[in-house]
């Protein structure tokens, strides 16, 4: 029975190495795991030798020793591949929300240049100069509503009359206290355009019109010219349908 006992470990080591070789191949685990479970199982292998006498117990020693060092290697790089796994998403967390930030800013200063213009533009520079110089016409309600009355109701009695005045496009849009609230970064008329990201690269923009219902429908498509992942690109607008929705979680 004590014989049989001496078997149980490098068998349930044999066992289970083969089974984690098993089933990290079908799972396409990494190279890491798959050397894990290929060394346990060599581990497994070695000891039932050495209780069958096929090794001595000096070559078992020695064996057993590079094991260890190499299994205490193994176990800190399948730490360190677990660390930047959770490294690399947070960069990306932190460097897709700098890039949502700005792409954010094109939408906004695409949406007061279709107001001032009647279209989208397809320039960065266009759009820049907008921001910095341009007037977006807003409408004002001139005269005191009562408290009685609704401003529909002020107005049909011309108690108010509404007027349009321009206003600059970078105070109407950026610059009031309550739009910078809530930014990742402050507002830069000069740099916009820019990812905020890396490189600085400017941002891909593209705009058109097309046919909706049968008429025509300004369209802008503005995309991160350095993604963090290929095929992860994050944009905002759409050159299919009439849309300035982003493609990031809680648009």
């Amino acid at each position: 029975m004590k014989n049989i006992a001496n078997y149980i470990f490098p068998l349930l080591l044999i066992f289970v190495g083969g089974a984690l070789l098993i089933i990290g191949g079908r799972q396409g685990q990494n190279s890491w795991v798959m050397l894990g479970a290929g060394l346990a199982l060599l581990a497994g292998v070695v000891s039932l030798l050495l209780q069958m006498g096929i090794i001595n117990r000096t070559m078992g020693t020695v064996l057993g020793v590079v094991f260890a060092v190499v299994a205490i290697g193994l176990a800190y790089r399948n730490y360190r591949s677990v660390v930047e796994v959770l490294e690399f998403n947070e960069s990306k967390a932190a460097n897709d929300r700098l890039v949502v930030q700005g792409l954010k800013d094109i939408r906004t200063a695409q949406l007061g240049f279709k107001e001032a213009t009647g279209a989208y533009t397809g320039s960065l520079e266009s759009l820049r100069q907008f921001v910095k110089t341009g007037f977006i016409p807003m409408i004002k309600a001139i005269g005191q509503v009562p408290d009685t009355l609704t401003e529909t109701q002020a107005l049909e009695l011309k108690l108010i009359v509404r007027d349009t005045i321009m206003a600059p496009a970078l105070d109407s849009l950026f610059l009031s206290p309550r739009l910078q609230a809530d930014r990742v970064y402050p507002f830069d008329p000069d740099n916009f355009v820019n990812s905020p990201t890396r490189d600085k690269k400017p941002y891909l923009l593209r705009a058109g019109v097309i046919n909706s219902s049968g008429r025509s429908v300004p369209v802008f498509l503005a995309r991160d010219p350095q993604p963090m992942v290929a095929g992860d690109t994050l944009l905002v607008g759409n050159m299919e349908k009439a849309s300035t929705a982003g493609n990031w979680t809680g648009e």
